[in-house]
C-alpha cells in the first residue's frame, strides 16, 4: 500500500492515507519516528507494525500521567494500565522500559510509603508488610525497607501514641475500665498491632489513670 497523503488532525496527531483506502491515525511523534512520507510503500506488517508504536505510545502516556499523580508500584500501574488496554505484552514493555529509566522504583515506593502510613496513620508493622504486598512488592525489598525504617521501639513508640489519642477520646463518655479496655484494644488491632502489645499497652493506660 502506498502513502497517498498527511493530514493533521490537530496539534498532537495526523492521519494517514492509503491509496487502498486504510488509514492510520497517529500521534505526531510516532509519525515522525517512522519516518513516513507520501509515496512511501508500505507492507501489511508495516501497517500492522504502525498501529501497534500507536497503541504503546498510548500506553506509555497513560502511565506518565499516572505516575505524575502519585509513585506506583509495578503492579499497581499495570492494573490501571490493563483497566485500559487489552495489550499485554505493550503494558509489560512499557512497564520495564519505566522501570529501566528510573520512573518505576518499587524500593523507593516501599519507603515512601512506610514514611507517609506512619505519618498520617501509624500503622504497624504487620499492617505495613501486608498493604506493601497487596500492592505488589517483593517480600525482600518490604523487608529491608521495613528493617531499615521501623523499629520494634518506633512500633511500640507509635502504638502507645495511638492508644493514648484513643482514650483521650474515650474517656469524655466512657469511664467503665472494661469497656475502655476492649475498646482501645480493638482500635489498636485495626491499625494492625497484635493483641500482646496492644494489651500491655492499654492496660498501662489505664492503670496510670487509676492510680
Amino acid at each position: 500500500m502506498i502513502v497517498e497523503r498527511i493530514v493533521s488532525k490537530d496539534d498532537d496527531k495526523a492521519t494517514v492515507f492509503f491509496d487502498n483506502g486504510e488509514k492510520l491515525v497517529l500521534h505526531k511523534d510516532v509519525l515522525y519516528q517512522s519516518g513516513l512520507r507520501k509515496g512511501d510503500e508500505i507492507s501489511s506488517d508495516r501497517f500492522s507494525a504502525l498501529n501497534l508504536e500507536e497503541t504503546f505510545y498510548l500506553i506509555k502516556q497513560k502511565a506518565f500521567r499516572l505516575l505524575q499523580r502519585r509513585i506506583h508500584t509495578a503492579k499497581e500501574l499495570h492494573t490501571k494500565l490493563r483497566q485500559k488496554f487489552p495489550e499485554e505484552d505493550l503494558i509489560k514493555k512499557c512497564i520495564t522500559e519505566l522501570q529501566q529509566k528510573g520512573f518505576i522504583n518499587d524500593r523507593e515506593f516501599a519507603l515512601a510509603f512506610v514514611s507517609e502510613k506512619q505519618k498520617s496513620k501509624r500503622w504497624s508493622r504487620t499492617r505495613l508488610k501486608s498493604e506493601m504486598i497487596k500492592r505488589g512488592i517483593a517480600s525482600e525489598i518490604i523487608t529491608e525497607v521495613l528493617n531499615e525504617t521501623f523499629s520494634a521501639e518506633k512500633e511500640e513508640n507509635s502504638a502507645r501514641e495511638l492508644a493514648e489519642k484513643k482514650y483521650r477520646q474515650l474517656i469524655r463518655k466512657e469511664t467503665d475500665n472494661k469497656k475502655l479496655f476492649q475498646k482501645m484494644i480493638m482500635y489498636l488491632q485495626s491499625k494492625g498491632y497484635d493483641y500482646e502489645m496492644s494489651s500491655e499497652i492499654v492496660r498501662g493506660i489505664l492503670r496510670i489513670d487509676s492510680d
